[in-house]
């Protein structure tokens, strides 16, 4: 498609350069025989009309073959290959012993926005920070009652041990409903802890899936991409 738009372009440069030295109202062999009987000299119109012939026909040409040669510009960037979870245990620099019963702290590990904390009986546990209702924070402000965490917003309310949902979008009456019914219901996200070190006197050590944020960017690159270009990253 490209190389027909380049030789469309240079029939209409050559055609305006013909025309640019054929003057109106004579007739083109005549003017023709006029540049060459009773002169030895070439007219002026039809030397200056084919040096710009030839100009903009070897422009043409060569913005053709720069246009060929260059390669895409976000070719290397984006792939629609399928990335697969790379679990590892990542260390979160706190140690159990620095928590308190019902306490919380939020971290970011390998792109993962997590909740450490511990129960009322003092149970260690790892969930995401983010409310399955519409990814608010749970650190901000959510509570621990017994082994169950309570969002702050929606009064969502899940099992720490295994993320199953309790009760869903129970408050402010009537609003916090209406907004449940807006999203599917969902379980919270659960990540596995460990206590690290000698007899768990080391840091707490979270399993998390260190490819997490590069498969879900590059599901959002490939959904935007194909609305713009192909969705390897190269233009149409």
């Amino acid at each position: 498609m490209a190389s027909r738009l380049v030789l469309a372009a240079a029939a209409v440069v050559l055609v305006c350069a013909v025309q640019a030295f054929v003057l109106p109202g004579a007739p083109a062999p005549a003017r023709l025989r006029g540049a060459t009987e009773g002169s030895s000299k070439p007219s002026p119109s039809l030397s200056i009309a084919g040096v710009a012939a030839t100009t903009a026909a070897f422009g043409v040409a060569a913005a053709f073959a720069k246009t060929r040669s260059r390669p895409a510009k976000t070719a290397a960037k984006y792939t629609t290959q399928t990335i697969l979870p790379s679990l590892a245990w990542i260390k979160t620099g706190v140690k159990a012993s620095e928590l308190q019963p019902t306490e919380l702290r939020a971290l970011t590990l390998a792109g993962n926005d997590v909740l450490i904390g511990k129960t009322e009986a003092g149970a260690l546990f790892c969930v995401g920070n983010l409310c399955p209702h519409i990814g608010t924070p749970m650190s901000e402000g959510a509570d621990v009652i017994g082994d169950v965490i309570v969002c702050p917003l929606h009064g969502s309310s899940f099992q720490v041990s295994d993320g199953q949902l309790i009760d869903w979008c129970v408050s402010p009456p009537v609003i916090g409903p209406l907004t449940g019914l807006i999203v599917e219901k969902k379980n919270l996200l659960v990540f596995e802890c460990r206590q690290g070190g000698f007899l768990g006197s080391g840091e707490v050590e979270v399993l998390v899936d260190t490819n997490a944020k590069k498969a879900y960017e590059a599901n959002y690159w490939k959904g935007l991409l194909d609305a713009q270009g192909k969705d390897d990253g190269t233009y149409y």
